[in-house]
């Protein structure tokens, strides 16, 4: 005889199948804007030198950083779900750019549509999810965000290496569906009725940066190092890295006849963190912080040139390690992070200002790969890549030897999840 059901899974299961369109809008336009993102430089590669392409996709970058915080006071002043329309729509009009055919002036356009396409979607998405969950299932919200936003990736990759053997236009097609559904499932999504700023749900997420002055932030960072300094490091080596991941390997699956597992490879970064989450945090709650980190760091550095050597079957199985360690050492850093805040007032802009390092990394990782692939080809520019991530092991092998204390730390906070694909 099946247990009776209890309230808490009662309300977990709405949750699920009331904000179902939602969920749908976030898997068909990461499923859009995910593919149109890694066309950016094999399209790019046909009509421009790649430095200049780097260039492009990292200016891209810079702008929606530029761009952060007036675009958080108009989601607040005009709503979440009518910017999140106004972004999706954008990147539609991204999309119809190539139905006229590859040219510069096609792909310029269509490269600043999706630009400003990006630019509402992440804060738009976690702001309006703030503001729908509640109290007691916040932490399952953010979650199914995740999940489906990671299924959109996981797509994304896998019929990459199919869509590059399309003209320019039959891709055009292919992305205006695919965003056009996305648009749709936003007019069936439930309807705003708190504005984030009304209450507070997760306070480590970065969408409050907006709320405080810079300076303020970053005197009260200094006073959590090295924890603060650690973490800022880590997400800046990192995004990267993750950026020169994005830019080389399609142009890789480009070049190859048969890259059908690389293309379902570049979809295991984000996806993996979603599927061992959970284990991961046990870890961290069960071991020694301090050896997690080293060994996070060490494995995620490893792997991560690894990567650059192989671009077969091998490459899935490196790209989960390396995520797998990034995540061990994130968690824990995280944790000692929340060991040293103790009054916890201003969480939300501690993750602001580390998320803002999380954004330039992904500005520097296509400049930089736009240069390097040119100078040195996919392997080294993938190496490297992750030489930065070497770099901050050293200096945390460093900083550990003023602060021993930190193997003692045993509480595990909720953290932001941290990027492994553009948003």
């Amino acid at each position: 005889m099946p247990e009776p059901t209890t309230p808490k899974n009662s309300i977990a299961r709405n949750i699920f199948w009331r904000f179902l369109p939602f969920w749908i809008f976030l898997t068909f336009f990461k499923f859009g804007g995910g593919l149109h993102y890694s066309l950016v430089s094999p399209l790019g590669e046909r009509l421009l030198p790649l430095w200049v392409v780097g260039l492009l996709m990292g200016g891209g970058s810079l702008i929606q950083l530029v761009l952060d915080v007036p675009a958080g006071y108009l989601l607040d002043r005009f709503g979440y779900l009518k910017l999140l329309k106004i972004t999706t729509f954008l990147f539609l009009f991204a999309a119809v750019c190539l139905l006229f055919g590859l040219t510069e002036v096609t792909y310029l356009l269509s490269l600043l549509m999706s630009t400003f396409g990006w630019l509402f979607f992440g804060p738009g998405v976690n702001a309006y999810v703030l503001s729908q969950a509640p109290k007691s299932h916040a932490g399952k919200f953010m979650s199914l965000r995740d999940i489906f936003g990671s299924l959109g990736i996981v797509l994304s990759s896998a019929v990459l290496p199919l869509v590059l053997l399309l003209s320019p236009q039959q891709t055009g097609y292919i992305l205006f569906v695919i965003l056009s559904i996305a648009l749709v499932m936003l007019f069936f999504s439930p309807k705003v009725k708190t504005l984030v700023h009304a209450e507070i749900k997760i306070p480590t997420h970065h969408y409050y940066i907006k709320r405080h002055y810079l300076h303020d932030t970053l005197k009260m960072m200094g006073k959590l190092n090295p924890a603060s300094t650690m973490l800022v490091m880590l997400n800046l080596a990192a995004s990267t890295f993750y950026g020169i991941i994005w830019f080389v390997v399609p142009l890789v699956i480009a070049h190859q006849a048969q890259a059908g597992m690389l293309g379902l490879g570049l979809g295991i970064f984000d996806f993996s963190i979603v599927v061992l989450g959970f284990l991961i945090g046990n870890l961290a709650d069960k071991f020694n912080k301090r050896a997690l980190v080293f060994f996070g760091l060490l494995l995620f550095a490893i792997c991560g040139i690894l990567l650059g050597f192989n671009f077969g079957w091998l490459f899935i199985i490196f790209g989960f390690l390396a995520t797998t360690g990034d995540e061990i050492a994130g968690i824990s850093l995280w944790s000692w992070l929340h060991s040293l805040d103790k009054d916890h007032a201003q969480d939300g802009a501690v993750a602001s200002v580390i998320n803002l390092f999380d954004d330039l990394g992904w500005a520097i990782g296509p400049m930089a790969a736009g240069i390097l692939y040119e100078l040195t080809g996919a392997t080294w520019t993938i190496v490297f890549g992750a030489i930065p991530i070497f770099a901050v092991w050293l200096i945390y092998q460093f900083m550990m030897h003023k602060h021993p204390a930190y193997s003692a730390i045993t509480d595990i906070p909720h953290k932001p999840h941290r990027r492994r694909f553009k948003s």
